[in-house]
């Protein structure tokens, strides 16, 4: 019987490792029975700064990078050896010219934050426009990390990662009229719909065709490129909604970009340089803490697991306003979501299987429903989120399949007019976790002004949720560290992204192998 475990244990192992790609971990040191430790090259490239400016021993120091992270009776450690180096001219002049050939010069062609109209807001829960209009240019943030991983400054191995910071201050004026940033189209799958609005609170007819710039990006690539020059207004935004307490150089991203920082800061002087390098530690380390070295709450039980069913059970109940089951079918297509867990674990068989029910017809999930209204202001009705996730996971065994597979999500999503569920003291549109997923998304911020055609679905928001539930954190660290959701990562809030990126399905990849390999340890220690 032993030997019989342990093949399928080599299998299993096996299995996440060739349908990884044949992708490499990072080198294993192996420390005892229950812990492990993984060693990392991680290439810091400037382009465009010069090098007796940027002082790499404070950034050094202002780094960490060391991530030791414990799992049940498990000790995982990931560590990044860090290496500095300057670009040379020719490669900045061949980056520069590859942003000319993919960028558009142009008027009001992105947004920023309006932070007063964002502050009232904020303090008064009055719905604002919060956006005006930016202009300057658009760089296609793709092919900007298509040329980066084709043309490397440096070499490395399979366990190697790239962050290249770059100083493209020469593209902005000094009043800020023109600025730079990156950005790509962003569709909803569903909708067949190029994204043009933000999160919920601003998900109105006050803010149409919202524009996202990028200040960094990663996606399908073991590349993650920061620009502190380039403009951008999510930081800002986050700094000022999430009411962040961020004070200092290492922080000064979140209020200056680098073309602010530079004028506000002598570099030539001893501490202006010191500072200087706080601030580009700062970016650097909130890439590497959110995208290279997250806390994934992977568990045994999703490790050890080779089939996974999403049951979504969508509750209507704003049929009488127009909303019916067959003119809201659209809204999820269980093929993305197939496609994205696929793509991020090939050993795992995914299936998501949909039903649309009418609300009045399941009295238990009403009451629940109807049982969590903390109150009722000028037509809109605010539920309790927690007391409606509490109620629905008591009664779950009622109406789902739990011998599907071996991981069972159970879903519940929520059609109703004017409706808003809180969280935290805040809104939100969906909750995920502990097997269970809970969507409250109003029902006309499916549909465009028209109310007709389609704007958004749910695809994204159940794969974000799935993720939740797979062990995966935000791409941000709450409170302090939100560069990282420059990322196109599905587990982000800023981006627009039904995929994991590449750097974060490492991570997953790699634990699943350790846990394998600790299961496959205390096999043989039977």
């Amino acid at each position: 019987m032993k030997s019989h475990l342990l093949l399928t244990f080599l299998l299993l192992v096996s299995t996440v490792t060739l349908a990884g790609g044949g992708e490499e971990t990072g080198e294993i040191r192996p420390r005892s029975a229950d812990s492990v430790a993984h060693t990392f090259s991680l290439n810091v490239v400037f382009v465009g700064f010069q090098e007796e400016v940027v002082d790499t021993a404070v950034i050094e120091s202002n780094v960490k990078r060391s991530y030791p992270y414990n799992y049940e009776n498990y000790t995982i450690e990931h560590n990044f050896d860090v290496s500095y180096y300057f670009s040379n001219t020719s490669y900045y002049t061949a980056l520069q010219t590859l942003i000319l050939e993919n960028s558009v010069n142009g008027t009001d062609t992105t947004s920023k934050v309006n932070t007063t109209a964002l502050q009232i807001q904020k303090a008064t829960g009055e719905k604002m426009s919060i956006f005006l209009p930016q202009s300057g240019r658009a760089i296609d943030a793709v092919a900007v990390e298509e040329w980066f991983a084709a043309n490397p400054y440096v070499a490395g191995s399979n366990n190697s990662y790239w962050f290249y910071v770059m100083n493209f201050t020469e593209f902005d004026s000094p009043d800020h009229s023109l600025e730079h940033w990156y950005n790509l189209t962003e569709l909803d799958f569903e909708a067949n719909n190029q994204r043009d609005f933000w999160r919920l609170e601003q998900d109105n007819i006050l803010n149409p065709d919202v524009k996202f710039p990028y200040a960094c990006f990663t996606s399908n690539s073991r590349v993650f490129f920061i620009d502190p020059s380039a403009f951008q207004w999510y930081l800002t935004w986050a700094r000022i909604w999430w009411g962040l307490s961020v004070s200092g150089p290492k922080y000064q991203y979140y209020y200056e970009d680098l073309d602010e920082f530079l004028t506000t800061h002598d570099v030539g002087t001893s501490q202006g340089k010191t500072e200087l390098a706080y601030y580009l530690a700062g970016w650097i380390e909130d890439g590497l803490s959110n995208l290279l070295a997250p806390y994934l709450w992977v568990s045994t039980e999703i490790s050890e697991a080779q089939s996974m069913s999403i049951q979504v059970k969508v509750l209507n109940n704003a049929s009488d306003f127009g909303y019916s089951n067959e003119f809201m079918s659209w809204i999820i297509n269980e093929t993305f979501a197939e496609e994205a867990i696929a793509d991020l674990a090939p050993f795992i068989n995914t299936s998501v299987v949909v039903d649309f029910w009418n609300l009045s017809d399941y009295p238990i999930l009403k009451d629940i429903f109807e049982g969590a209204v903390i109150e009722k202001v000028g037509g809109w009705t605010y539920y309790d989120g927690y007391q409606v996730w509490d109620g629905l996971y008591a009664v779950r065994g009622l109406y789902f399949d739990f011998d599907a597979a071996d991981i069972v999500i159970t879903s519940y999503v929520f059609l109703e007019k004017n409706m808003s569920m809180m969280v935290y003291g805040g809104e939100y549109t969906g909750l995920g976790g502990s097997g269970q997923i809970l969507v409250m998304k109003e029902v006309g911020r499916y549909f465009k002004d028209d109310g007709v055609s389609p704007k958004s679905g749910l695809g994204l928001v159940f794969i974000h949720e799935a993720g939740h539930n797979l062990g995966f954190p935000h791409t941000f660290k709450h409170g302090i560290a939100y560069a990282g959701d420059f990322a196109f990562d599905v587990m982000g809030y800023y981006p627009y992204s039904f995929y994991f990126t590449q750097v974060r399905k490492d991570c997953f990849r790699r634990l699943i192998v350790d846990f394998r390999v600790f299961s496959l340890r205390a096999l043989l220690e039977e």
